[in-house]
């Protein structure tokens, strides 16, 4: 069973599938609307493929947003594998930019984040 994935950045974090459901549903809701239960089956149908994937073996980042696509498109849902990879596609220029630009982006703040009185928030353009 997975319990770790190495970052882009080479650091191992603990395997969270709760990410994978949440990527997912956003996917879903994209194309269907909110739906957490097709999202929650695919979330499960991923973390299985993952585990009989890897198994013992840390997989990377991409490795897991691979798999997603493989059972969003095996499952049926090729529209929705589509928001996910346009999704994916979106989050490769923002990084592309902020390395661009010299931002090291700890927080993971989208590109339309901007600091006001202290605080983050996001721009009206950004939501």
């Amino acid at each position: 069973m997975v319990s770790k994935i190495r970052k882009r950045d080479g650091r191992l974090v603990p395997f969270e599938s709760q990410k994978i459901g949440s990527a997912i549903y956003k996917a879903v809701s994209a194309v269907h609307g909110a739906d957490g239960q097709l999202s929650e089956n695919l979330a499960s149908v991923v973390t299985r493929a993952i585990d009989e994937r890897f198994g013992d073996r840390t997989p990377g980042v991409e490795d897991i947003q691979d798999t997603v696509e493989e059972v969003l498109i095996r499952a049926g849902q090729s529209e929705v594998a589509k928001a996910y990879i346009l999704y994916r596609e979106k989050r490769a220029e923002v990084r592309g930019a902020k390395k661009r630009m010299g931002v090291s982006d700890d927080l993971k703040l989208s590109i339309n984040a901007s600091w006001r009185g202290g605080t983050c928030a996001r721009t009206q353009a950004g939501r």
